[in-house]
């Protein structure tokens, strides 16, 4: 957790410096964001603090080596409903979700140990346990040690859900992809590229500390993305009545939506470069900012409508490049 707690340390010291005006509007862009990394943060640290108290009560042992890997399969099948509500916390592994008719949720898991010989590995598989609780409209699903243990096991993934059921996901360590699902989805995520796609999402809400997050093909009428380090695109239609929020506060946010959208632009970055494909009319000055093959790249904020209107793209980098393009 010490990368975690230093990124966002250097963030803070090695920001450029920007006029009192300026600096008031950014601070407010990413408040949220960074209040979002140190939530995240706090609750990793924690299970930290617990994990060393576990290995504390437990036989004293060396650090183990990475060795062969070693592999141990899990499987069950839950009855959910076609509009129910999936919960998973995973602190290491990647997690594929998959919506799809019928009314049940399929969970294959894999865990898996590295060490210097079997039985050390296999008696790390064993100590760790993935448990999926049952209750009215809802599945959740986590994967702890046994009590008084500690291990390095991770566990991967493969879900397949009800294309309607809700998801609220938590993830410390590794990718996510969701694909296909209509309903809404939370996922916060410490470490690791999040994909999104397909499917209708009634709600996306996406907090990041490190990663890239994609979100392709995903028609959903309100998403929002917040990321301390790691680049976000959208690629896809835009709902009229749309709102799509993207910040990031270092890296790229780029939009490539079709030639003949129509939205209001709300974009700014700090110490990075504003482009568009499409003319835009900006805000209370009556000119046109134009498309980047025939006009310059801008610096700082711009307020703008593309045609009529309708969809707002609000997007945001402290230190990186927004880009709003034709597909």
């Amino acid at each position: 957790m010490k990368t975690i707690t230093g990124i966002l340390v250097a963030y803070a010291l090695a920001a450029p410096a920007a006029p009192a005006a300026a600096q008031g509007h950014y601070e407010y862009q990413i408040e949220r964001i960074i209040s979002s990394a140190l939530t995240l943060a706090a609750d990793a640290l924690d299970d930290a603090v617990a994990d060393r108290a576990a290995r504390q009560r437990g036989p004293a042992r060396g650090r183990e080596t990475r060795g062969p890997e070693y592999t141990e399969k899990f499987d069950k099948t839950v009855r959910l409903g076609r509009n129910g509500r999936l919960e998973l916390t995973n602190l290491s592994g990647n997690v594929e979700i998959t919506g799809g008719s019928g009314d049940d949720v399929k969970v294959s898991a894999t865990k898996v140990a590295h060490a210097a010989d079997e039985q050390t590995a296999r008696t790390a598989l064993t100590a760790t346990t993935i448990e999926v609780i049952e209750r009215s409209g809802v599945v959740t699903i986590s994967a702890q040690p046994t009590r008084g243990r500690s291990t390095s096991v991770e566990v991967n993934y493969v879900i397949s859900v009800p294309t309607g059921t809700s998801l609220a996901l938590r993830t410390y360590s590794g990718d996510v992809t969701v694909t296909n699902v209509s309903s809404d989805i939370r996922l916060n995520s410490l470490s690791g590229d999040i994909v999104v796609k397909d499917g209708k999402p009634s709600m996306i809400e996406i907090d990041s500390v490190s990663g890239d997050v994609s979100l392709e093909q995903a028609e959903s009428e309100r998403i929002q993305v917040n990321s301390v380090s790691g680049d976000i695109v959208f690629k896809g239609k835009l709902a009229k009545t749309g709102r799509y929020e993207f910040k990031t506060h270092s890296g790229d946010v780029q939009v490539i939506t079709d030639g003949g959208a129509s939205f209001v632009l709300e974009a700014g970055t700090l110490s990075g470069d504003v482009s568009s494909d499409f003319a835009l009319k900006l805000t209370g000055s009556g000119t046109s900012f134009l498309p980047r093959d025939r006009g310059p790249r801008r610096n700082g904020d711009i307020h703008g409508v593309v045609s009529d209107g309708g969809a707002v793209l609000s997007l945001h980098s402290f230190s990186g490049d927004i880009l709003v393009s034709k597909r």
